[in-house]
C-alpha cells in the first residue's frame, strides 16, 4: 500500500521537536523512535506515517538546525564583493553564530555536534563556491573543490584553540591568508 501524502505540522512537528531534543542530549544511538513517541504521546505507525526511519528524522533535524545558519550566510554572501569583505562580515557573524551554538551544544551529545558540524560546512560550499566567481577566482583546483578547501580550511582554523585566543586582527590576517592562498593571491 502507498504512503499517504504527509502534511506539514502537527503531529510530524511535534515528532521533529521531540527527536531534536532527545538527539541533542541523548545522541543518536541512544536516542529510539519509543522515547521520540513517548515525549509526543504517539504510537509507533503514526512515525511510520510520517517518517521510513529513525535516520530520515535525523537528516529533517540536522535540515532544520542548520538551515537558518544557512540562510543566513548566503543573505551575508550577497553583499560581499571582495575577499577582504567576506572576513570581514564573516567575523562579525562569527561571534553570533558561535554564541547562539554555544548556549545549545552544552547538553548535546558529541555525535551530533560532529554531524551538525559536517553537514553545515557541506551546506556553505556552494555559497563559497558562489564568492569565488565574484571574486574571479582562477585557481589551479575546480570551483567545487577550492570551495570545500576554503570552507574546510576556515572551519579548522575557527575551531582551533589558537584561533580563540587570537585578537581581531590577528583572526583576520589568518582568516584572509587561507582565502588568498586558495584564490592564488
Amino acid at each position: 500500500m502507498a504512503r499517504k501524502a504527509v502534511l506539514e505540522g502537527g503531529k510530524r512537528e511535534e515528532i521533529i521537536t521531540a527527536a531534536e531534543q532527545l538527539f541533542f542530549t541523548e545522541g543518536f544511538e541512544k536516542t529510539s523512535v519509543r522515547m521520540i513517541l513517548e515525549k509526543v504521546g504517539g504510537e509507533v505507525g503514526m512515525f511510520y506515517h510520517y517518517f521510513k526511519s529513525k535516520d530520515e528524522l535525523f537528516d529533517v533535524v540536522a535540515q532544520r538546525f542548520f538551515q537558518t545558519y544557512q540562510s543566513g550566510f548566503e543573505a551575508m554572501a550577497e553583499q560581499i564583493s571582495t575577499p577582504e569583505d567576506f572576513v570581514n562580515t564573516f567575523l562579525e557573524n562569527y561571534e553570533a553564530a558561535m554564541e547562539r551554538y554555544r548556549h545549545i551544544e552544552q547538553n548535546m551529545h558529541w555525535t551530533i555536534r560532529s554531524a551538525l558540524h559536517e553537514s553545515t560546512v557541506m551546506a556553505l560550499i556552494p555559497t563559497v563556491q558562489k564568492l569565488l566567481e565574484r571574486f574571479g577566482y582562477q585557481g589551479k583546483y575546480p570551483m567545487d573543490i577550492a570551495a570545500g578547501r576554503i570552507t574546510a580550511d576556515i572551519s579548522a582554523a575557527i575551531h582551533s584553540q589558537s584561533f580563540i585566543r587570537m585578537s581581531d586582527t590577528e583572526k583576520k590576517e589568518v582568516l584572509l591568508s587561507l582565502l588568498k592562498d586558495t584564490l592564488g593571491q
